[in-house]
């Protein structure tokens, strides 16, 4: 079955009523900058801190499906009226299991680092992405249960990792030399507002990038327009494009202003969920940005099947505007006196 006409049974979003009431805590450049950056990286690079589950009876294959251990089945949720605990308990494996697993193939593949904020909460981030003068992506997933590299756990379980995880984003900003950093909002118990808001202060305000693209799924995009109403002019400074991956938020209900709606119209796209063909203008201006069909009517699949048309969009907003080539009008007088200079030499 398609990925783009397939939504599975498995609950990817167990709305967290701490995301009901967004804090607005007021991050203070100045009370940071006499820790040191180093104190605010504790790397974690060592595997052993992503204790696998030996028990569970599925694992990843080569190729980024999940299979049983013995029979080799694909993966199938077992869903049990009769029995809610047992079925709350298999999911909470699910994810264990998929997040454990996606948490040692970005550090042992993609040599990340986790860079621990505050208490229990932390993110990935390439080596040295701060210092690098290149381009930057941030990459904020929809709030629930889903962690860092992680889309959707339903994707992930029964399409596999190249339709449900954030890796085919991360090899793609490999190849274009992008510097990551994948927030974690729904780690460590915080709103993912004051999450977005505290890794901008403390990491993607400090960078050295020249080129700060976001890309922003679901929830991820209000958290994102929240953090453009308190740091606008910083926000507006450094970021050159966002892409909005069916995004929750609205800019008629967030205090964003006119100088920020102007500013997301012009740098910033939304793939909205549509049965029209991707990339087919849809909807109105009045969402604030341009909207465009995300090619599919299910929420989790569309950050995999709009990821060519974000990576595209963003090298468009840098590539350089090509520079009109002048010519001359040739009329029959110059045309008669420049055959006459040839005739002279």
């Amino acid at each position: 079955m398609s990925i783009r006409n397939t939504c599975h049974m498995i609950t990817d979003s167990t709305r967290l009523s701490s995301h009901s009431g967004a804090t607005r805590n007021n991050f203070s450049r100045s009370s940071d900058d006499s820790v040191s950056r180093s104190h605010m990286m504790l790397e974690c690079s060592d595997t052993s801190c992503n204790p696998i589950q030996l028990d569970f009876p599925y694992s990843f294959s080569e190729d980024g499906h999940l299979r049983h251990k013995v029979t080799c089945e694909p993966y199938r949720f077992t869903f049990r009226l009769d029995d809610v605990r047992g079925t709350e308990r298999e999911h909470h494996n699910l994810c264990h299991y998929i997040t454990q697993h996606v948490y040692d193939l970005l550090e042992r593949n993609f040599h990340l680092i986790r860079v621990h904020l505050e208490e229990d909460g932390f993110v990935f981030m390439s080596p040295g992405a701060l210092y690098q003068p290149g381009s930057l992506l941030v990459l904020i997933q929809d709030w629930g249960t889903v962690r860092s590299g992680v889309w959707s756990w339903k994707l992930s379980a029964h399409e596999g990792l190249e339709r449900g995880s954030q890796i085919p984003y991360l090899r793609w900003a490999a190849l274009e030399s992008y510097a990551v950093i994948i927030m974690n909002p729904n780690e460590g118990g915080k709103t993912l507002e004051h999450h977005v808001h505290l890794v901008w202060e403390r990491l993607v305000s400090r960078s050295s990038a020249e080129h700060i693209f976001v890309v922003a799924h679901g929830y991820g995009g209000l958290a994102f327009v929240d953090l453009l109403c308190y740091q606008l002019e910083e926000v507006q400074h450094r970021v050159k494009a966002v892409a909005f991956l069916d995004s929750s938020h609205n800019l008629w209900h967030q205090p964003l202003g006119k100088a920020g709606r102007d500013w997301l119209k012009s740098h910033s796209r939304t793939w909205i969920l549509s049965t029209k063909p991707l990339n087919r203008s849809v909807g109105s201006l009045k969402a604030g940005s341009p909207q465009i069909s995300a090619g599919t009517r299910c929420h989790d699949s569309v950050p995999t099947i709009c990821m060519e048309s974000v990576f595209r969009f963003f090298s468009k907003t840098i590539k350089p505007k090509a520079t009109p080539t002048p010519f001359e009008i040739i009329t029959r007088s110059k045309s008669r006196a420049k055959d006459q200079n040839n005739n002279l030499i």
